[in-house]
Parts: C-alpha cells; structure tokens; sequence
C-alpha cells in the first residue's frame, strides 16, 4: 500500500512538473468550462440617491453645549490645541486660506480651508459663529477653523 501511495505521489507530482497543469489549469478529458453568459439584471433603482465623498465623515462628535464662545481680545490666555468657538464677522482676505475675524472685543487672524465653508456663500455683512482650534506659534496665535456657520436672524 505504501508503495502505490509513494507511486502515485511520484507520478502526480512528474506530471505537474512536465507542464500537464500548464497555462490554462488542468483540463481533463471530463472536465468542461460553463459557458458565461452575460447577464443583463436591471440595478435596483434607489429613489434619493446620497453622493458621499472622502472626507464627509471625517469629523463629527461631542459638542458641549454648555463651551462658551470665545472673544477675540482673549487670544493671549488660550491654550495651543485648544477647541474654541468664534461669533463676529470676517472683515478681510489676507490670503488664500487666511481671514481676518473681528467681533466686539477686537480682532483674529484665522485660517479656513474648502471644506469649513460646506457650500455657504459668507460677506463682511454676515454674522458668522466659527468652530476652530487654537494654532500657537513663537510669533502668533491663529485659530484653524473646522466649520463655519452662517447666523441667520
């Protein structure tokens, strides 16, 4: 029994080798291929189809209701990394990402990308509330701004 066990291994594997399993796989004499057809199923059709993109789900979480909103003259005393919140205007572009906001107390250079503004056309007339962190370096203190919000009244 060994020995036809042992043959049957030698003979498999010289076959494997000789190239009988070549490109293509094994085809035996028995052995056939389903035909494919092309199937043409009609895609379910969703009623109010959602366009997600990367970074739509990004950020998101906890926001305490009870956090105050931060006046402009009260730069010194944050924290870098600190998460704050901004009521005022912004008066000027000072650069492609870079805005000036002023509200009552005086006034802060902040720094809004694309996606903070989510689709809101905003003028120096407009009362904003901006959701940002506190970004200090040797020589300033700028605020990067994660949302901005459009007061209606």
């Amino acid at each position: 029994m060994k020995k036809v066990s042992l043959a049957t291994i030698l003979a498999l594997s010289t076959v494997a080798v000789t190239g009988a399993f070549a490109e293509g796989g094994f085809q035996g004499p028995s052995v056939q291929q389903p035909q494919q057809q092309p199937q043409y199923q009609q895609q379910p059709q969703h009623q109010h189809q959602q366009h997600y993109y990367k970074d739509d789900f990004k950020r998101g979480g906890f926001i305490n209701s009870n956090q105050s909103v931060s006046m402009a003259s009260e730069a010194n005393s944050w924290l870098d990394d600190q998460y704050i919140i901004l009521q005022g205007h912004l008066v000027k572009q000072v650069g492609k990402d870079d805005f000036i906001f002023k509200d009552n107390t005086g006034e802060i250079r902040v720094e809004i990308g694309n996606k903070a503004w989510r689709g809101q056309d905003i003028s120096p007339n407009d009362e904003v509330k901006l959701y940002g962190e506190v970004d200090k370096s040797w020589e300033k203190t700028e605020v990067d701004i994660d949302r901005v919000e459009k007061i209606v009244k």
